[in-house]
């Protein structure tokens, strides 16, 4: 015999608490369907009924309270006054809302407010938290489930990275009229192509944390206009401590710059590390905390003493210069012609330190801001290419917060013979102990019209198969 389905009305009129379980297990489609059965039904499920919004949401979401109480004092203080008004009803339709925006056949909602669809899904991100599954030990979040779910089932998901903007209409061919293998744009990259239109920071920091699209693998114009960028001397300079952050002195990431280096340097690395290994991006991997602490080491708060692995790219220097002396005069050439060569696999092993000469190494002091919530940590180790190439190289760096304490950046010092050569300046987006460091490395000297180019170093642990 078949179970009677129980009535609307009776289910209705169950306990409150009785109530709010059996309909904390339901979509919240679901849940809007129940209501509509009955005045009772609609009463029980209004938005100010915290309790229910609360357990439907925990059941697709991650609890926000656990991601910031990892936040640090700086970052906290900023989120304070949204904790405090934190609705569960509320957030909880409108990462839906983005969700549908994204699945929805022709993206028209997405095409009207992509800023609202894009920083909804950033939210997401923002909140995600790794937990430990209760005997099993794996760590899950529900969040980065969520993220990766929407992108395995919607048509076309992608298109949420690439150019649907409000002032796309300036590009010469409207939007609707071209044909999707012309229109690999991202917002970062349609910036370069059409000058006057401003791209948000919203809109590059959600590619960084993507990765790399299907379109812009495939083609080579979306490789040009990253490399426009990254290989551009007036983008960076001693205002931004010749890295990837804003010109302005501040300290802050330059998104649209990282932007570019990821979209090159994932390329670049996929080439490079061989089977064993995978490219760290997407969103999993940008998280913090995502490896754990080293219970020995509890001063390492930014996960320095480990294997790192990672490479390095650069455009033969007459391509250089003529790249940067045509934009002087207003006759940008087009770069996809100009393949970047890449240095070998590398491995560094770090260990931080406490010695007082890194300390005072005038290599390692910086003009730009840092976030003093952690102290700022220093380190030195060595590196070496594939087995059987050159002497392996020695490394000292640092590694700091970010304004706003919610990144970190790092230093790296390579030294040849004893020789300083080499200065990378790298942001690591997902945060503490989270994927890769991306940036750009400069000679140590900083000559006008030097060498420059982009770089990625990971932990070993993210990158290997095995995920050990």
């Amino acid at each position: 015999m078949h179970p009677v389905p129980t009535p609307p009305d009776r289910l209705a009129g169950l306990a409150p608490e009785l109530l709010e379980l059996v309909l904390s297990f339901l979509a919240p489609r679901d849940i809007t369907s129940f209501g509509r059965t009955c005045q009772r039904a609609r009463t029980f499920i209004r938005p100010s009924n915290k309790i229910l919004w609360r357990s439907a949401f925990l059941q697709i979401f991650d609890d926000p309270k656990h991601a910031w109480a990892l936040l640090l004092p700086t970052a906290r203080a900023e989120d304070r006054q949204r904790e405090s008004s934190w609705d569960w009803f509320q957030e909880l339709h409108r990462r839906c809302t983005a969700f549908n925006a994204v699945c929805e056949t022709g993206n028209g909602a997405l095409l009207a407010n992509p800023e609202h669809v894009v920083t909804a899904l950033l939210d997401v991100l923002d909140t995600a938290s790794y937990t430990k599954m209760a005997g099993v030990g794996n760590r899950v979040s529900l969040n980065v489930e969520f993220l990766e779910r929407l992108f395995r089932i919607a048509p076309k998901a992608e298109r949420i990275v690439h150019d649907y903007h409000r002032d796309v209409e300036s590009m010469s061919l409207p939007l609707e009229l071209m044909r999707e293998e012309d229109h690999r744009f991202t917002r970062s990259m349609l910036a370069q192509q059409q000058r006057t239109i401003a791209i948000p920071e919203w809109a590059s920091r959600f590619h960084v944390s993507y990765g790399k699209t299907k379109r812009e693998d495939l083609s080579l114009q979306a490789k040009s206009t990253a490399r426009r960028l990254v290989y551009d001397w007036s983008v960076t300079g001693p205002n931004s401590d010749y890295g990837p952050f804003a010109s302005d002195g501040s300290g802050t990431v330059n998104w649209q710059t990282l932007e570019a280096i990821t979209s090159l340097m994932h390329r670049i690395f996929d080439s490079t590390r061989g089977l064993k290994l995978l490219t760290p991006s997407g969103f999993r991997n940008n998280i913090p905390h995502t490896l754990s602490q080293d219970p020995l080491h509890p001063e390492d708060w930014a996960g320095i003493n480990r294997i790192w692995v990672g490479t390095y790219a650069f455009l033969d220097y007459r391509a250089l210069v003529h790249y940067n002396f045509a934009n002087t005069i207003e006759q940008a050439i087009d770069l996809s012609a100009y393949e970047e060569s890449s240095g070998d696999l590398m491995h560094l092993r770090l260990q931080i330190s406490d010695d007082e000469e890194l300390r005072g190494d005038h290599r390692l002091k910086s003009d730009l801001p840092y976030c003093k919530d952690l102290p700022k940590l220093y380190f030195e180790g060595h590196s070496g290419g594939r087995p059987g190439g050159r002497l392996p190289i020695i490394v000292r760096g640092s590694a700091c917060l970010v304004p706003g304490a919610r990144q970190v950046r790092w230093r790296f010092i390579i030294s040849y013979s004893g020789v300083d050569q080499w200065q990378l300046e790298g942001v690591q987006p997902g945060g503490i102990r989270s994927g890769g460091i991306y940036g750009l490395w400069s000679h140590v000297d900083h000559e006008e019209h030097g060498p420059m180019g982009p770089f990625f170093y990971a932990p070993y642990n993210v990158c290997h198969t095995s995920g050990s």
